[in-house]
């Protein structure tokens, strides 16, 4: 069995719903395997930290900086309330075997392909007896600049790490922010490798990591400003026609779809907020044109565990649609209990 510590780095980081996914994934996948290719959680932390070498001191110490109230419940992570409250609805979603109907209807991609990224490293075929994963959100993700990891799928070309895997001697990095994007768009039905357009607004490690992948998986990317200008990159593929139409859209910056924009198909939001109301009422918010960015957070967190936590376990992963609705699940138990 593989005893896990994980922590999601960042600032801030109290909203964030990733201790939900990596419980609900590691029981989902724990039940379909044997005991010994089980895995557990020894460790699960909210680390918020401004610098990267202070993410990397909690996968040695197991211990954050300082307690976070996490907004789910208004109590300090790793408390006995969170503990006890993760633990329910560890219960409350442990039966769920399918995506609720209003979900389901929304697919219409086909099975998901595996992604034509780059694997420079041959990773190992099992889990080790004990892990240390961390995911990092901003400020941290352009910050690991080091020669003592191990790159997997360009994260030092796109500057953008958002996961790390200790495996006992050191540190792997990769990034699943674009492969992310991919695997929505492909389960609402946009065929990225047919040369699929993608409107993009934004500079970060998540753009940059999107314009990447979807190049790299057969797009074609339409770069329609931001903050920063991913046109200055010269390893970045975009179309340079002036044109402001798109098959699908993510702004990073804001969310907001510039009036003069065109969307085809689908805009999929980059950030997710609180929802509240029955699970119905909480489902319905998760369809339409325009997705919330539940469904990007679901699918990244799965690319994690497919490209580096845990390959060899890739098939027992539920389905994003599946994982959703788990999720949205989740909130209404932490809910009911606020």
């Amino acid at each position: 069995m593989a005893e896990v510590s994980y922590g999601v780095a960042g600032y801030p980081i109290s909203h964030s719903l990733s201790p939900v996914l990596i419980n609900i994934v590691a029981q989902h996948v724990s039940k379909q395997s044997k005991p010994i290719d089980r895995f557990k959680l020894v460790q699960n932390d909210l680390i918020e930290v401004e610098f990267i070498q202070d993410a990397l001191a909690w996968g040695y110490v197991k211990s954050p900086p300082k307690l976070i109230d996490w907004d789910l419940t208004g109590a300090p992570f790793g408390k006995f309330r969170n503990r006890a409250l993760l633990q329910k609805v560890l219960e409350g979603t442990e039966d769920i075997t399918e995506p609720l109907p209003t979900l389901e209807k929304e697919s219409r991609g086909a099975s998901l392909k595996l992604l034509p990224l780059s694997h420079k490293i041959e990773l190992p075929s099992k889990s080790f007896s004990e892990e240390v994963w961390i995911n990092l959100t901003s400020p941290l993700k352009h910050q690991l600049k080091s020669q003592a990891v191990v790159d997997f799928n360009d994260s030092s070309l796109t500057e953008s790490v958002n996961v790390l895997r200790w495996d006992g001697f050191g540190w792997w990095t990769s990034n699943t922010d674009g492969s992310g994007v991919v695997r929505v768009a492909e389960y609402f039905g946009i065929d990225v490798t047919s040369g699929a357009i993608l409107g993009l607004v934004g500079g970060g490690g998540a753009a940059r990591s999107t314009a990447h992948a979807w190049v790299k998986c057969g797009g074609r990317v339409r770069i329609l400003g931001g903050k920063r200008d991913l046109s200055e990159l010269d390893w970045v593929e975009h179309l340079d026609d002036g044109e402001k139409s798109c098959d699908a859209m993510i702004n990073f910056d804001d969310d907001v779809v510039p009036k003069d924009v065109m969307v085809n198909s689908l805009v999929i939001k980059s950030m997710y907020h609180s929802i509240e109301g029955s699970l119905e009422d909480r489902m319905d918010t998760l369809v339409g044109k325009e997705i919330d960015g539940r469904w990007l957070l679901a699918a990244q967190h799965l690319e994690c565990w497919s490209q580096l936590w845990a390959p060899h376990v890739k098939d027992k992963l539920p389905s994003l649609d599946l994982l959703v609705t788990k999720l949205v699940h989740a909130e209404t138990i932490l809910a009911s209990y606020a």
